[in-house]
């Protein structure tokens, strides 16, 4: 196997080995496969056959199985939304696969980081509260709401957005300072959620911010 420069590749002999490995059958030609993002945050379920399998190993980009368009398709190939193969595993019963993949852009094809952002339960641990947070301003700038401060900020532009970032960012500086620890942490969330308000304005996911802080630490 080897790297392409983005995904990971596997010769002809080494995909026909791990295509034929796998047990297709069971679901009549198809198995669910998973992927995960090099953070291990679950981005989507998708399905693919041998020959979708063949051309992701083969390529080092993702392709999938499409059961209401009946053909292979290459996770990207409208949306630019890539993802590139980092590494492929199976379950215990062969029947089922996970991908970590590197992600380029969002995942969803609503725009979402990852296609699991409907919260079930009020609490989803290991990062949900922001990516419920991200969600309700989503639905905002769809869908204003009267009332909403989130709305009113939307409304009034990107320099409402910006100078209220600045205000928060002074106010956590402050509280660190001379204040108690409940106070840091509340300006603390007031800092977080105007950014993440102004991120979303400008077009960008939290993610992104994510995806930079790995690049620096890797460097």
């Amino acid at each position: 196997m080897s790297l392409n420069g983005k995904g990971k590749t596997f010769s002809e002999a080494e995909a026909g080995k791990i295509i034929k490995d796998l047990d297709f059958a069971k679901m009549g030609g198809i198995i669910p496969a998973i992927a995960v993002g090099a953070d291990g945050e679950v981005l989507m379920l998708a399905f693919m056959n041998a020959e979708a399998l063949e051309r992701t190993l083969r390529t080092g980009m993702v392709h999938y199985w499409s059961r209401t368009r009946k053909r292979v398709w290459m996770k990207g190939e409208e949306s630019g939304h890539y993802q590139y193969l980092l590494g492929v595993y199976s379950d215990c019963d062969r029947d089922s696969l996970l991908l970590k993949v590197k992600q380029v852009g969002p995942a969803c094809h609503t725009n979402n980081p990852t296609c699991f952002y409907n919260a079930i339960e009020p609490y989803a641990p290991g990062g949900g509260a922001i990516r419920e947070l991200e969600q309700v301003i989503d639905d905002r700038m769809r869908a204003p709401r009267e009332g909403s401060y989130t709305s009113k900020v939307i409304s009034a532009g990107i320099n409402e957005a910006a100078k209220k970032v600045g205000e928060e960012g002074i106010e956590v500086a402050v509280a660190s300072l001379a204040e108690s620890r409940e106070r840091v942490v509340s300006e603390a969330a007031d800092l977080i959620y105007h950014l993440m308000l102004l991120l979303r304005m400008k077009g960008l996911h939290f993610s992104d911010v994510e995806d930079e802080l790995r690049r620096r630490r890797k460097r």
